[in-house]
């Protein structure tokens, strides 16, 4: 939040234990604290290199004859992951300022206060911004109004979701606005058990966990799409309200690098005052290969870009296309063309508009296109075929 340096505040008679605003506690220490985060660090540099493999599948056993002809029935890929979150800050504290505020302006209840108010929901809130792009980079988006009467319907449509991904539910930690909590516990589907041995007349209504999933109730400032951090955090001027947040923690990496903090005495060269200095280096990454593991309710995001290009193939008639951007090529995405007289358009997080669309990879040599007419290329999620990102090309072909 934005800070303004204020003149001490001195008192002849002052209490020792601050009265501040509310801390901010950490809303996602399940993300900061993921068994990923201690597998995948950095050993030099900057950049995390995230390994992942594919197999083949097994086949039929030939028992009359072995024809000695074996291969390589593997691939290995590498992801890399830049940090990005290099952060300090620091402080002079005058020795007369603790003296004459009774011991109030402390190294550490400064450095208390510093952690409560900033450090912590400045990493919560890039963490939320950074977790609803991953859903929004794979298509796990859904901008459907909840309400109470249908939140449980969309629910059960977010857990199958993330079913059909291969997302173990038992481990996936769900994130509300309070807003959407109320919802929760006002639709009629929700049993409730109440304790009346005690004689005690107490009702919960908490809702804990729902089929197996944990929830949270998160303030809805710490779950925007966005957020500015030039001096501590602030939400940005075009930011989403994330209304809901679902996420496998074994889907993220959240490395903390460097985190330190160090104190110099009063000296000459700080003038008779102390200096607290703190720096941290972190930043939060999905795994290319479990983005199934993020959906995310908010408003529909933008549609996102593709480059795409085509040039002549390698017989007459051909053309090569080529896309790229976005998650294509990654697990879960797939690639889909058509042409026309003009680009075709697209739709973040609906169904491909009406034409005769096909699937390509990456780069790919397509026969039958009409030179001079515009190819538009979409990036789909495989499972719902419902459009993430998007580009055209005037087509190119061999003469």
């Amino acid at each position: 939040m934005p800070f303004t340096m204020q003149n001490i505040n001195y008192a002849a008679d002052y209490a020792k234990a601050l009265a501040n605003i509310y801390p901010y506690l950490s809303y996602f220490g399940e993300v900061w604290a993921s068994a990923n985060a201690s597998l995948y660090r950095s050993m030099g540099g900057k950049t995390v290199m995230v390994p992942s493999m594919t197999v083949s599948g097994s086949r039929a056993v030939n028992r009359d004859r072995i024809d000695g002809v074996f291969t390589r029935n593997f691939n290995n890929e590498w992801q890399p992951m830049t940090m990005s979150q290099d952060r300090e800050w620091d402080t002079l504290v005058d020795p007369m300022d603790i003296q004459e505020s009774n011991g109030v302006a402390t190294i550490a209840n400064i450095t208390k206060t510093f952690n409560e108010q900033q450090k912590i929901p400045e990493m919560d809130a890039y963490a939320v911004s950074r977790l609803a792009g991953f859903a929004a980079e794979f298509g796990g988006v859904d901008a459907a109004t909840l309400t109470a009467a249908n939140i449980l319907a969309q629910w059960d449509a977010y857990i199958a979701y993330m079913t059909e991904h291969r997302v173990n539910r038992d481990r996936v930690m769900a994130y509300m606005t309070p807003d959407t909590y109320k919802l929760l516990k006002e639709a009629a589907g929700i049993t409730r058990f109440i304790d009346t041995g005690t004689g005690i007349r107490n009702a919960d209504r908490n809702v804990g966990k729902l089929d197996g999933v944990t929830i949270k109730e998160v303030p809805s400032d710490m779950m925007k799409s966005s957020y500015t951090q030039d001096e501590g955090w602030a939400v940005s001027a075009d930011a989403k309200q994330v209304n809901m947040l679902l996420v496998d923690p074994l889907a993220v990496v959240a490395p903390v690098v460097y985190d330190v903090s160090m104190m110099s005495a009063p000296t000459a060269q700080s003038k008779g005052k102390y200096l607290y200095y703190e720096r941290y280096y972190y930043d939060v990454f999905g795994l290319n290969n479990r983005l199934a593991g993020f959906f995310a309710n908010m408003s529909a995001p933008a549609l996102g870009e593709l480059t795409v290009t085509s040039a002549a193939g390698p017989e007459t008639g051909e053309t090569i296309l080529t896309a790229q951007g976005g998650k294509a090529g990654i697990y879960g995405t797939k690639l889909m063309y058509a042409a026309g007289a003009s680009a075709i358009t697209l739709t973040y997080g609906k169904a491909l508009p009406a034409g005769t669309w096909k699937e390509m990879a990456a780069t790919q040599v397509v026969p039958g296109l009409t030179a001079g007419q515009t190819v538009t290329v979409a990036l789909v999620n495989a499972f719902t075929d419902k459009v993430i990102a998007g580009g055209s090309a005037t087509i190119v072909t061999k003469a």
